[in-house]
C-alpha cells in the first residue's frame, strides 16, 4: 500500500496531528489511568531490584509519564512545525513520536501500574509497550499522507574561466550550531544523572547505561567541525580531527550545484548523515543549517551535500574540473 500524495498544507496538518495532538491525548489518557488506579490504593512497586523495600508513592509513575511524554512531543512538534517539506526523513518524525509515546505511556506508565503487584511485572508491561509502540509507529507511517516530492534536479554550476597554468581552489569550514551542541550536551548530562540515579537505586549491573552518553560525546567530538576543500584534486570533506573523511576525486566528479537543504526533511537531522537520495543512490550529508548548500555528484549517482557559506563558488570550482575531466 503506497502512501497518498497530498499538497504541503494537508501533509503538514496531518503530520502535526500525529506528532502533537494524538501523543498528547495518549499521555493524558495514561495519566488518567495511573491516577484512577493508584490513588487510594497500596504503595506501588517503583523498582524491581533486590532491596527489601521496593515501593514508592503513586505519583512516581505520573511524573515518569509526563516527564518523558511532554518533552518528546514538544521537541518533535517543534521540528515538525518548522519543516519546509513534510517528505523524506521528516515523514518518519510522527511515527517516531507516536512509537515513543505509546511505549512509555503504556509500558512504563499505565501498564506497569495496572499489573504492578503481578509477577508478570515489569516484563509484560514493557514487552507489551514495545510491541504496541512498533505497531503504532508502523501504522502511523503507513496511514499518514505524504507530501509530493519536488521533481526538479540539481542544476550544474557554471564553470570558471581558468586559463592554462592557473589553478582554481576553494576552502570552507562547517561547524555544528551552538544550540545543537547544547542539546547534545544537555542530553549527555541528563543520561549521566539518570545513570547515577539507577546505579544508586537498582545496582551496578546497569552500568551499560553510561555507554549512551559516552557515544554521544564521541559523536560530538568527531562531527563538531569539518573542513571542506574543492580544487584540481577533487572534493574533500574531513572532520577537524581528520576522521571521518569523505572524498570524490576529480576523475569521478560528475557535476556540482547549489541546492536548498532542509536538515530534517532531507537527512533527518543535523551533523554527519547518510540517506538514500532522490536519485535512489547513497547520499552523504554534512548539514548544520537550513538554506543553500553544495551537492557534488559522482558518476554513479552518489553524492555529498554540505551546507557551507558561498556554495556557488565551490560548485563553480568543482564543475570546472568536472568539465576538464569529462
Amino acid at each position: 500500500m503506497s502512501r497518498r500524495l497530498v499538497d504541503h498544507r494537508a501533509a503538514r496538518r496531518a503530520a502535526l496531528v500525529a506528532t502533537i495532538c494524538v501523543p498528547v491525548a495518549i499521555v493524558v489518557a495514561a495519566e488518567i489511568v495511573v491516577i484512577g488506579v493508584a490513588v487510594g490504593g497500596p504503595r506501588l512497586i517503583t523498582h524491581w531490584g533486590a532491596d527489601s523495600d521496593r515501593t514508592g508513592p503513586w505519583w512516581t509513575y505520573a511524573i515518569l509519564v509526563a516527564a518523558i511524554g511532554f518533552p518528546v512531543i514538544a521537541v518533535m512538534g517543534f521540528f515538525m512545525a518548522r519543516a519546509t517539506r513534510v517528505a523524506g526523513m521528516n515523514a518518519w518524525m510522527p511515527a517516531i513520536a507516536m512509537g515513543i509515546t505509546v511505549f512509555h505511556a503504556v509500558g512504563m506508565g499505565a501498564g506497569s501500574v495496572i499489573l504492578n503487584a503481578s509477577p508478570l511485572a515489569p516484563a509484560v508491561p514493557l514487552a507489551g509497550g514495545v510491541i504496541l509502540a512498533v505497531a503504532a509507529a508502523v501504522l502511523t507511517w503507513r496511514l499518514l499522507p505524504r507530501e509530493a516530492p519536488a521533481t526538479e534536479s540539481v542544476q550544474a554550476a557554471d564553470t570558471l574561466p581558468v586559463r592554462s597554468g592557473e589553478v582554481a581552489a576553494w576552502t570552507g569550514r562547517v561547524e555544528l550550531p551552538a544550540w545543537f551542541m547544547a542539546i547534545i550536551a544537555t542530553a549527555v548530562a541528563a543520561l549521566i544523572v539518570l545513570g547515577v540515579s539507577l546505579q544508586l537505586t537498582v545496582g551496578p549491573r546497569l552500568w551499560p547505561i553510561f555507554l549512551a552518553p559516552t557515544l554521544l560525546l564521541v559523536v560530538l567530538l568527531v562531527t563538531a567541525q569539518f573542513v571542506v576543500t574543492a580544487g584540481p584534486r577533487g572534493f574533500t570533506v574531513r572532520s577537524a580531527i581528520g576522521w571521518p573523511r569523505l572524498h570524490i576525486p576529480a576523475t569521478n566528479l560528475a557535476k556540482a550545484g547549489v541546492i536548498a537543504v532542509d536538515p530534517m526533511a532531507d537527512f533527518g537531522g543535523w551533523g554527519l548523515r547518510w540517506v538514500i537520495g532522490p536519485t535512489h543512490k547513497g547520499r552523504w550529508g554534512v548539514v548544520t543549517c537550513r538554506g543553500p548548500g553544495l551537492e557534488v555528484f559522482r558518476h554513479d549517482g552518489r553524492s555529498i551535500v554540505v551546507t557551507v557559506d558561498d556554495p556557488g563558488t565551490a560548485a563553480a570550482v568543482l564543475e570546472t574540473y568536472a568539465q576538464k575531466q569529462g
